[in-house]
């Protein structure tokens, strides 16, 4: 860690921490994913309440007790009476009604739901008290030294607390253990029982390479956030506490990233791909390609082609290897091709690559 940029800090920190608001504690820490190295820090070890962001820690054990074949997704959770009496945000869930496992952990992640924690945590562990005890073992287990869980949800109590930096640990356990279910962290809504609900995380809706994680309030807490985001295959978690609006600790995180990847020497995502154009005249000869694949992340892409040229080299002998950034509604992507197919060549070798479950569609 740098010991000299956490102790001189930029002055315009002062005002991104401070605050009318006389409960919630001002705190904040980035950190590299890849080496774990704290980039930026500020209260980082003061107890704060969680709020919502206690939820990341409910999700992470619900995704390992399906791991270990525990739970399925499709498994049936049972709704107490004291599950349906928790007070919003929640799903207005019934007394001896079920929800399926799939829908609590978006009712979780977007809709922030109380009443499905305490229900995921009832099914798991009998009672929500003795869930949280189990929580708290899980956090120890992760390293959070300075946080004590007392509920599921993140409801206020006074013995739950943490920290920025536990809350840093934690999301980074989750993204590192659970890599697939962390993709649906940035699913901007989700629909149960005819309606739509979306997500709480507006920053990750405007925060170029954001993919998640978690937003959280009460009153004692202000407003929170933790955060990821990546840039040019560099992932950073940040997590900021106590902002007095949600705009206003979206706002300050925004600085606070910006600033880390810029001293990375990252300010925007790479655009030296080709933006694919519509072609509507004269087609030549070779002007096809085949798409073997589309990925969020440019490093797949390229795994992608490294995999199709190696397993199915008569497929792509003499074919250009390119990734083509595309966009699609508002977002861009990345696609692994192989080049310069005639029209027959390139659907007779997607025919070929479909035969063994390959992904593949043609370009002109």
């Amino acid at each position: 860690m740098n010991f000299h940029r956490c102790i001189l800090i930029p002055i315009f920190v002062f005002f991104i921490l401070s605050s009318s608001v006389t409960f919630a504690k001002k705190a904040a820490i980035v950190i590299d994913f890849d080496t774990k190295e704290v980039l930026f820090e500020v209260n980082a070890n003061t107890k704060n309440y969680p709020a919502s962001l206690t939820k990341i820690m409910t999700l992470y054990i619900l995704f390992d007790q399906i791991e270990k074949g525990l739970l399925t997704y499709d498994t049936k959770l049972k709704v107490s009476k004291i599950a349906s009496s928790r007070s919003p945000s929640k799903l207005y869930l019934e007394a001896g009604s079920y929800i399926r496992v799939k829908d609590a952990i978006m009712a979780l992640i977007i809709k922030s739901a109380n009443d499905v924690a305490t229900v995921v945590a009832e099914n798991i562990s009998g009672t929500e008290k003795e869930f949280a005890k189990l929580m708290t073992s899980y956090a120890r287990n992760l390293g959070m030294a300075n946080t004590t869980f007392q509920n599921a949800s993140g409801l206020p109590n006074r013995a739950q607390l943490t920290t920025a930096r536990d809350i840093s640990i934690l999301s980074h356990a989750l993204i590192s253990n659970f890599p697939e279910e962390y993709k649906l962290f940035s699913k901007q809504n989700f629909t149960y029982n005819g309606k739509t609900y979306k997500t709480h995380n507006k920053l990750m809706l405007s925060y170029e390479g954001a993919d998640g994680i978690k937003t959280g309030y009460i009153k004692a807490s202000g407003f929170q956030l933790a955060f990821s985001a990546v840039r040019n295959n560099k992932r950073l978690v940040g997590v900021i506490f106590g902002g007095d609006t949600g705009k206003q600790r979206d706002r300050s995180l925004k600085i606070i990233m910006d600033k880390e990847f810029a001293e990375l020497g990252i300010n925007k995502i790479e655009k030296k791909l080709t933006i694919v154009k519509k072609e509507t005249k004269k087609t030549k000869t070779n002007s096809y390609s085949i798409v073997v694949g589309t990925f969020k992340y440019r490093n797949n892409a390229e795994k992608q082609l490294k995999l199709i040229k190696s397993k199915y080299p008569k497929t792509t002998t003499a074919k250009k290897a390119n990734i083509v950034l595309i966009k699609v509604s508002g977002k861009q992507l990345y696609e692994s091709r192989f080049e310069n197919f005639s029209k027959k060549e390139a659907y007779t070798a997607c025919k070929r690559l479909k035969k063994y479950n390959r992904d593949c569609f043609v370009r002109l």
